[in-house]
Order: C-alpha cells, then structure tokens, then sequence
C-alpha cells in the first residue's frame, strides 16, 4: 500500500474516527481487533477515546499498517460500516443528500488546515462523481461511498462505485 502523507503536521483526527477502525475489523473477528489496538498503540495511540483529538499523520501511519495486514478488501468492508457510525443530520433522506453531507461529517471529524475534502456532483437520476482528497486508501473511500449511497437509495437498489481516478484527487462514478 502507497506511504499516504498528511498535509498538515498539526492536522487532528477525532477519537471517534480512530475507534471506528477499531469497531470495524472487530466485526471480523477479536484477534482483528486486537491486532488494531496493538497497531494504534505502537504508533501513540493506545486505548482511543471517542470524545478525543489525536495526531492524523499518526492514526495514517497505525491505518497504513493495519490494512497491510488486513488486505484491501478488508479495508473496503471498514469504509462500509461508515454510515452505520455516522449521525447524520435529520434532513439527509437521499442518496445526493448523503453524499452532499459527508465533506460536513469529514470535516467534523478532521481538524487542521488543508484537510481535504469530499465534492459530489450530481449527473443525472441515479447517479454522480465524487471527488475526494484525503490521505486515505481510496479502498476505503469506496467502501464509505457504496454503503452511504446503499443507505439512503431506494429498498435494493443496485449500488456501483468505480474509481475512474487516483491521485491527489480521487474520482469515483457512484450509480443507484
């Protein structure tokens, strides 16, 4: 997995965000889940707290390491349990409601300058691109982007994300 970099050194990712990683190989399996805190502890982050503030560029590193062990489709399945954890504002009922709302949850959950951001753009009924930036793996920005969409579209709609683009900017073509 490429060495991912955040910008800013004094960028903060919340307690939140860190145990949801945590939460979400614990799914799998305790072993998981105890390889997770294990890797959050190397790296100066033991026993996370969700009302807390941590080093971002040091939550990337712990993340970099666990999904090396745990593989991209692994972290792709992290970035689907997302949603669930998310507490979204009452007035989110569709999907481009959703998917307009996660550069507002992001950004509660990053703090710093030049965290990045999520930009969706409707293109059509039931469908649109988003843009990402964030020094994420974009396996789990897929995971995150499917399941929200599969979240709030219609009762069993068939949900597509294909990543059209990577680099700085990640692009993804996001159907319901």
């Amino acid at each position: 997995m490429p060495q991912h970099k955040v910008v800013n050194d004094d960028a903060e990712v919340s307690g939140q965000t860190v145990r949801s990683v945590v939460e979400g190989v614990g799914q799998f399996s305790s072993a998981y889940k105890q390889r997770a805190l294990d890797v959050l502890d190397s790296h100066g982050l033991p026993e996370p707290q969700e009302d807390e503030w941590y080093p971002w560029q040091a939550y990337i590193d712990a993340f970099e390491e666990l999904a090396d062990t745990i593989g991209p489709k692994t972290v792709t399945k992290i970035g689907s349990e997302i949603p669930d954890l998310v507490d979204w504002p009452p007035t989110v009922d569709t999907v481009k409601e959703a998917m307009d709302a996660l550069d507002e949850q992001y950004n509660a959950t990053h703090r710093g300058d030049d965290i990045g951001y999520y930009d969706f753009e409707k293109t059509g009924d039931t469908g649109g691109v988003m843009e990402s930036k964030n020094p994420y793996p974009s396996a789990l920005d897929e995971g995150l982007l499917k399941a929200t969409a599969e979240k709030f579209s219609d009762d069993g709609a068939f949900v597509r994300v294909e990543q059209t683009s990577d680099g700085e900017v990640t692009t993804f073509q996001i159907s319901w």
